[in-house]
Order: C-alpha cells, then sequence, then structure tokens
C-alpha cells in the first residue's frame, strides 16, 4: 500500500476527529465564565448533588432528606443513572488522574456525551451514506446553536446524556437489521436493549428513543409477508422491559411525573411482540393457515390499526392526568412560569437552528417523494402541513386563531401516519436505507411534535434537521453533476476528464458554507461561541446570591433548613449545604403554591409561621429588595431575627432571617397537602 493509499484510508478517521475537535473546542468557550463549583442552570446542581451522595456512599438513599422536608423526596420515583454515572465516572478518571474533581466531571460531562454521541453518529452514517454525507451532518450539528446551549461545558444537564443513549440505541438496533452474520446481529441487539435500559433509568422521556426503533419494528411488520427475527426482538424487549420494571419502582407504581411510564416505555414493545407473535402463529401454525397466509399483510394492518385504536383509547380515558404528568400539556399554574415550557415562534428558530429548520422539512419531503413516488408526493404535503404547524405556529394562527392551528397540527401528523402506514403496507420491494429513513423520519415528527409546544425539546430535533438538511445538500450536488455530466455544451473528451466527484464536494461544501455563514441563509455558524458562552449564564453567578450561599456554608450548621423560592432549591442544598423546602424538581406542585401564597405574597403573619413551623424550616431567604410588610409589622414580627447580612439589612437585596417560633404557632397538616 503507498503513501497516498495509506491516506486515504485514514481520512474519514482524520475529518471525524477534525469536526469533534471543533465540537469541543465550541463548546468549552464557557468555562472561564463560570466561577468554581457553579453551573448555568438549576437542575446541574440536582445531578451533581445525587452524584456527591453516591461517590460519598455507593448508592443513593430511598429518599433524600436534605429536600422537599418534612418528607423528604422519594427517589424511588426518579430516575437516577446520570447522576450514578458521573459519580462512577469520576472514581474511574481517579485512577489514572487523581486531582480530577467530581465538579469537574460533573462540569464537563455534557461535552464528552456530546462527542460520543456524535462520533457514533457519524461512523454510523459513514457506513451506509459515505464520507461527505456523514461529514456534513457532523459540522451541522457540531455548529447549531441550539444544539451548542444544552450540550456546553456547564449545563449539566442530562440532555447530553440521553442524546448520547438515544443515538446509540437507534444505530445499534439499525445495524442489527442490517447485518447477515447470526453472532453480530445478536451483540448488536443486546446493546441496543441494554442501551434502552440505560436511557429507561435515566429519564421519563426516554420512551421517544424506543418508539423510534418500535416504529422501524412496525415498518417492517407491515412490509413483510412473514416473521423475521421475531426471536431477536423478542431477545431485545427481554433486555429491558423485566429490568425496568423490576429496577424502578416507578415503572411499577408511577406517581406524579412517572405515572405513565409502564403504559408508555413498557408497554407498547409488549405489544408490537403480541400482534407480531399472533400473526407468526395464524400463518403458519393456526388451522386456518390456508385463510391467513395469502392476506399475511392484511391482517399486519388489522392489527396495527386496532392496536392504535386501542392506545389512543388509552390517552382519551386517562387526558385528564396527563394535565399533571405530561409536561408539554401542562396547563397548570406552576408549569406555565417554567421558561422553558414556553411556546417558541419563528424568531427561535431562525437564532436557533438558522436556515435548517427549513431545509431539513424541505429535505423530509424530498426524501418521501423520491423513495416512495405519488404516494410520498401526499406525504409531502402533509409534511409541509406539519411545518407551517410547528415552525410557523405563531404566524399561522394568527390567520387561524390558535384553535385552528392545532386542528391542522393534529390533521397533518394524523394524515402522515395514516399515509406512512399505507405506504408500508403496499410496499413490494424496498429502497436502499430505507429503514434509516423510517428512523429519522419518525425521529424528526416525534421531537418537532413536542418541540412546538415547549422549548425544553427543541434539543433533540437538530439530528433528524441535519440528516434531511444533509440529504437535500447531497441530491442537489448529484443533480448538478448529473446535468455537467450529459451538457450537450461540454465536448465529449472534456465531460470525460471533468472531475465530477470533486465538483460534488465543491457543491456540498459552498452550500454548507452559505448556510452557516450566510445572513439570508441563517448564518446560525456566527452564533455557536455566542450559544456557547452568553445563552447559559453561571447561576448564580457572582452576585449577592452566591455570597449568601457562600456565608450558610460557612456560618450555618448543615442541619438548618432554608427556605426560598423553589429555583434556588438544590443551588441551597451544594452551595449552601443547608437542607431545604422546595426546589426545581417540582416533586409536590401544591407546595409550591403554598410557599408563593403564604410566603412569597404573604399577607398573614400567622398563616406564614404555621407554613414554615410545618415545614421544619429554621430560616427563611428572599431575594426582594424589601420583605413584605407582613414580616416587618404585627405583634409576630420578632419571630424573624435578620441574621444576613449583618450591615445594611434594610437595603440588601438578598437577605435572611433566623425563625424563633413563638409558643402559640403550632403545626398544622393543611400545609403538607400533596394536591389542592
Amino acid at each position: 500500500m503507498n503513501t497516498l493509499q495509506k491516506i486515504l484510508c485514514f481520512s474519514p478517521w482524520l475529518l471525524l476527529c477534525v469536526i469533534l475537535l471543533v465540537a469541543f473546542w465550541i463548546r468549552i468557550q464557557g468555562v472561564p465564565n463560570i466561577p468554581e463549583g457553579q453551573f448555568t442552570g438549576n437542575d446541574p446542581y440536582l445531578y451533581y448533588w445525587q452524584a456527591q451522595i453516591v461517590s460519598e456512599n455507593g448508592w443513593l438513599p430511598a429518599r433524600d432528606m436534605h429536600r422537599w422536608l418534612p418528607f423528604g423526596r422519594d427517589l424511588g420515583q426518579t430516575l437516577n443513572a446520570y447522576s450514578y454515572a458521573i459519580a462512577y465516572m469520576h472514581k474511574v478518571i481517579t485512577l489514572i488522574f487523581r486531582n480530577v474533581s467530581l465538579y469537574q466531571v460533573a462540569l464537563f460531562a455534557p461535552v464528552v456525551c456530546f462527542l460520543l454521541g456524535l462520533g457514533i453518529l457519524c461512523f454510523f452514517l459513514y457506513r451506509n451514506f459515505g464520507l461527505l454525507f456523514s461529514s456534513i451532518v457532523g459540522v451541522l450539528l457540531a455548529t447549531l446553536p441550539g444544539i451548542v446551549e444544552r450540550s456546553a461545558a456547564g449545563f449539566s444537564d442530562r440532555d447530553s446524556w440521553c442524546l448520547m443513549l438515544g443515538i446509540l440505541a437507534v444505530t445499534t438496533y439499525l445495524t442489527s437489521l442490517q447485518t447477515q452474520r447470526p453472532r453480530s446481529r445478536l451483540l448488536w441487539t443486546l446493546a441496543s436493549g441494554f442501551t434502552v435500559f440505560l436511557g429507561g433509568i435515566s429519564w421519563e422521556g426516554f420512551g421517544v428513543f424506543l418508539s423510534i426503533i418500535l416504529c422501524v419494528e412496525l415498518w417492517r411488520f407491515l412490509t413483510s409477508e412473514k416473521e423475521e427475527r421475531l426471536r431477536l426482538y423478542l431477545l431485545w424487549v427481554c433486555t429491558f422491559v423485566p429490568t425496568l420494571y423490576l429496577a424502578s419502582p416507578a415503572y411499577r407504581s408511577g406517581e406524579g411525573f412517572t405515572t405513565h411510564l409502564f403504559a408508555f416505555v413498557l408497554m407498547p414493545p409488549l405489544v408490537l411482540l403480541g400482534i407480531r407473535a399472533l400473526r407468526h402463529v395464524l400463518i403458519t401454525k393456526s388451522s386456518l393457515v390456508n385463510t391467513f397466509r395469502p392476506h399475511a399483510r392484511n391482517l399486519s394492518l388489522g392489527l396495527t390499526l386496532a392496536s392504535f385504536a386501542l392506545a389512543l383509547g388509552y390517552v382519551l380515558m386517562q387526558f385528564d392526568t396527563f394535565v399533571i404528568t405530561t409536561v408539554p400539556l401542562s396547563q397548570n399554574q406552576l408549569m406555565q412560569t417554567v421558561g422553558e415550557l414556553n411556546v417558541p415562534d419563528y424568531r427561535y428558530w431562525v437564532f436557533r437552528y438558522g436556515s435548517l429548520f427549513f431545509l431539513g422539512s424541505l429535505g423530509f419531503m424530498s426524501v418521501s417523494i423520491r423513495l416512495w413516488k405519488n404516494s410520498g408526493t401526499v406525504l409531502a404535503v402533509f409534511i409541509f402541513l406539519f411545518m407551517l404547524t410547528t415552525f410557523f405556529q405563531a404566524r399561522l394562527e394568527t390567520l387561524l386563531g390558535a384553535s385552528g392551528g392545532s386542528i391542522l397540527f393534529f390533521a397533518s401528523l394524523g394524515g402522515m401516519s395514516l399515509v406512512l402506514i399505507f405506504i408500508a403496507w403496499r410496499q413490494r420491494e424496498a429502497p436502499k436505507q430505507e429503514l434509516v429513513y423510517i428512523a429519522m423520519a419518525v425521529w424528526f415528527l416525534l421531537w418537532v411534535s413536542l418541540s412546538r409546544d415547549a422549548k425544553r425539546y427543541d434539543f433533540f430535533i437538530g439530528l433528524p434537521i441535519a440528516f434531511f438538511t444533509t440529504e437535500l445538500i447531497h441530491r442537489v450536488g448529484l443533480s448538478v453533476t448529473e446535468r455537467l455530466k450529459s451538457a450537450q455544451f461540454l465536448g465529449a473528451n472534456f465531460r470525460e476528464r471533468l472531475p465530477l466527484r470533486v465538483i460534488k464536494v465543491g457543491i456540498a461544501v459552498v452550500i454548507v458554507a452559505s448556510v452557516m455563514y450566510w445572513r439570508p441563509a441563517g448564518e446560525h455558524a456566527k452564533r455557536s461561541v455566542f450559544a456557547a458562552t452568553e445563552m447559559r449564564q453561571a447561576k448564580p453567578g457572582d452576585s449577592p446570591v452566591a455570597k449568601a450561599f457562600a456565608w450558610m456554608k460557612t456560618e450555618l450548621p448543615h442541619t438548618v433548613v432554608v427556605t426560598a423560592r423553589w429555583g434556588f432549591g438544590s443551588q441551597l442544598n451544594v452551595l449552601g449545604g443547608v437542607k431545604t423546602v422546595i426546589d426545581q424538581d417540582h416533586y409536590i406542585q401544591h407546595w409550591i403554591h403554598l410557599y408563593n401564597t403564604h410566603i412569597r405574597d404573604a399577607t398573614d403573619v400567622r398563616d406564614a409561621l404555621e407554613f414554615l413551623k410545618t415545614h421544619g424550616a429554621t430560616h427563611l431567604m428572599l431575594t426582594q429588595s424589601q420583605p413584605p410588610e407582613v414580616f416587618l409589622e404585627g405583634e409576630l414580627s420578632e419571630a424573624f431575627v435578620p441574621v444576613y447580612p449583618q450591615e445594611n439589612f434594610t437595603k440588601a437585596g438578598v437577605k435572611v432571617w433566623e425563625i424563633h417560633y413563638p409558643l402559640d404557632i403550632q403545626s398544622n397538616s393543611k400545609y403538607l397537602a400533596t394536591e389542592p
């Protein structure tokens, strides 16, 4: 092998390394702006807090008695794999690098997780679509501000961890379907199932990634005349369904946000297994084999539609509970104050994704027409309506009204589902890489649907819009090179010597550069570093609140209970070293309502003291320029003793009182009610 051949063999790996280095460099730019011990969000403090407990004790207790007092936080209803991953990764790293702290591991965990997921994705796409395709997807994902913001160092939430597991689960399952060797199929199937298990004990929303795999299997079920890989699918289901059920009480008896985990995560794969097994029996082993075998596809269609009808019936029967347990549907007062659950508008999409949200939709439409011809054209119409009702939602609703926009959205979603089912039912010859396109299409539809009503989920739409944008760029490049190849104005000898591959690469580079840096195309790359440094600021930063936390850490015993606004909860645990009553976990939403009523908006000092007494509070922290008048006047005002700051207390922006309860103040069980 000569030198040139060796370089060409290693070029995919070199290019992948360059993309990963660029992604890494962008995501660590904000680190100098983060004070030691702090993060750029509220939830990262919770996972760091839990990682500290795991690091010290080896596991989490059944209840966290440092918060949500006096009951404590029931950790059996939480999914804490990310905290365990941080803690044990720190233990592994310190075997080699002893000076690395747990905080440093948590700080850089989102970057590392994102890079691992990106590397896995690029390698998978390289194996399926080639180096140019995978490189474009990698570059786009590395630079999109909407992806950078939640995967940058300091935003130590579990988003990047879950994205990495989602990519790994889907790509390993697709690889198992593509592999011909039985042993390799078995290993890839087990890898996917184990990854789904990890995702299932990491986040309540991981069922969306699971749904992508189930839709791929459902597509195979509808397009096949007989059952294939049923045993492997059974093995895949057995790797996570029973293990999740046994590993976490949330799957056995979910409460609050985990109420529907069993129904939405464990039941769908079992139902699909059931209808697949039923069809297999009916077309191979029953006494009516000759009746059912010629109509295997019709049988598949009937079983699928019946399953969807049952699922829809369950959703309608349980719809009232989704108001509390399903975040995108939450309309209660507390959830409306959470900025991440706000509805995104057109400017939001442009700022975070440039023109890719639009180009990705066009790429999705183009793929549909190319793969499925006339049926794909009908599908493309519904995709266009879906795009209008999601990315252009606010502008469309000015014409149709909120109800009209919602009706059109659900109509487009339902239309796409029915058309895809029809295409699968009528499919006779599978186009190349069809299952990969199906997986990306479902990924796009599910996460964009969730992001339509809650900004929280748009982080996960980056992959499919980058994929379909790359598909569009790839097709444009092919079209131009084909036209050049057959252009009559070029001489035959010149056309033969024309470096079409180089031209195709050049066209792709020009288009990608335009998308990234040209203002009319969104110039999203110019905001990449800004996303890592400015879109998420350190909390609490160099502020009076941070100074108050530092004072608590040094001056107050760790047994004190400080009551404060819910957003400060886990920060008080980590930075203040104290116990708390409420926090951003929103475990008992009614307690936050009671705090707002009796403390933040206090009108009666006795009610305030009874609430604080019931929850065992020893201190109260408020951040208003002045506390409510109820704490300054009245016969019980002496119960609140100012302790911080010791100078200029009246004018301080952050105030801490020690509470000396009068003898006639007693606990009242009404302040422990978990619902109105």
